[in-house]
């Protein structure tokens, strides 16, 4: 057992464009989109302030709309963290796109900045990732690492896809033997799920790893990723644990979890039974509604968040997520993304995940 935890300090990449995301993270980045009436990442901020004490630094390596990151965590979080940013740049654009070198090297910033020294012997390192919120918080993870003598753990999930993700091999003791990068054949359905915590030991090891990498030329389309450090931890036989998620990672960019996510939050949240500015409509509940909210003639939910300043006129919308400053007129839908500033008019369909700023009508001669 380890008779004194190391003092943990925290990492969050949050630099990317989030181009799974798109149109969505055109105006915003990717972290800020909602579910039941917060961003993800004040989801994840509130799971960190239930899990580590005040004063605890949070590193936020920013890059893709920073100026907007920087003030909301700032202005919501500075007077219980220590907070500290630090830029990745961009590496080119493709289509318009930034590109950014990859989570390995938003990782390593940490090291080059100095937030965990090279010569550190008193931090470990967790890192959660912007866009995946764990349903079941952070705790789990790092009360087990606190209460275990192994090196680290690693979230895990298992998921339908597993090329679109690193995944794992396991022992019969749930210890990691291997990591593979979005495998193009078959290895496992062991994903990992964006949560790591690390001792001081390899906490160090995986920088080194990732400084020699770093010094290696790689192809515009390519980036340096984590998971190759993280197999090298295991080929040099450090025991890095898998930790099994009791519920779905909501994956922001995959619309199927993003609902998901949606739906178990407003089931265990205590969502108001009275609204205002509702007139001749009914509201199942769970659902949540944002400030300023206008709903006439319609039925919304069970399992609706809608964002503020939303208008929602002759509508039936159930198991969706509205953004902010959004109108829908005749609109019949579930199992819906509909970002900000959207207006739909006279639409009947299942499955819309339609962009910020979008304007969908299907009625001749529209206003919009």
């Amino acid at each position: 057992m380890r008779m004194k935890p190391e003092k943990m300090k925290i990492i969050c990449p949050i630099a990317g464009v989030g181009k799974r995301l798109q149109p969505f993270t055109f105006t915003k980045p990717k972290a800020f989109l909602k579910v039941a009436g917060k961003t993800i990442i004040d989801h994840a901020m509130d799971m960190l302030k239930a899990t580590f004490p005040e004063k605890t630094e949070v590193l936020f390596i920013v890059g893709y709309k920073k100026e907007m990151i920087v003030k909301h965590i700032t202005d919501r979080y500075a007077d219980y963290f220590t907070l500290k940013f630090v830029e990745q740049e961009q590496r080119g654009v493709i289509d318009e796109v930034p590109i950014f070198p990859g989570l390995g090297h938003a990782v390593y910033l940490a090291r080059k900045s100095g937030f965990i020294p090279k010569n550190n012997n008193t931090s470990g390192m967790f890192i959660f990732l912007s866009d995946r919120l764990p349903i079941d918080g952070f705790c789990g993870i790092q009360d087990k690492f606190e209460a275990s003598d192994i090196d680290g753990f690693i979230s895990v999930s298992v998921v339908k896809h597993p090329e679109h993700y690193g995944v794992v091999t396991l022992d019969p003791n749930g210890i990691i033997t291997k990591m593979i990068e979005k495998p193009k054949e078959f290895v496992s359905n062991t994903a990992i799920s964006g949560i790591y915590v690390f001792n001081v030991i390899a906490t160090n090891e995986i920088f080194d790893f990732l400084e020699e990498s770093i010094k290696k030329p790689i192809r515009e389309d390519q980036e340096y990723q984590l998971t190759p450090a993280l197999q090298d931890l295991v080929d040099k036989k450090f025991r890095i644990g898998s930790y099994q998620m009791k519920h779905e990672v909501i994956d922001i960019g995959q619309p199927d979890a993003f609902i998901a996510g949606n739906q178990f939050f407003l089931q265990s949240m205590n969502c108001p039974s009275e609204f205002h500015h509702v007139e001749n409509s009914h509201i199942i509940q769970p659902s949540f509604l944002g400030k300023n909210v206008s709903i006439k003639n319609s039925i919304v939910g069970p399992f609706v968040s809608v964002g503020d300043n939303v208008e929602i006129t002759s509508s039936i919308i159930q198991n969706s997520v509205i953004g902010d400053k959004s109108s829908l007129t005749r609109v019949i839908t579930n199992d819906s993304i509909i970002g900000d500033g959207c207006h739909l008019e006279d639409i009947i369909k299942a499955q819309i995940t339609v962009g910020d700023r979008s304007i969908i009508s299907t009625r001749k001669n529209s206003d919009y």
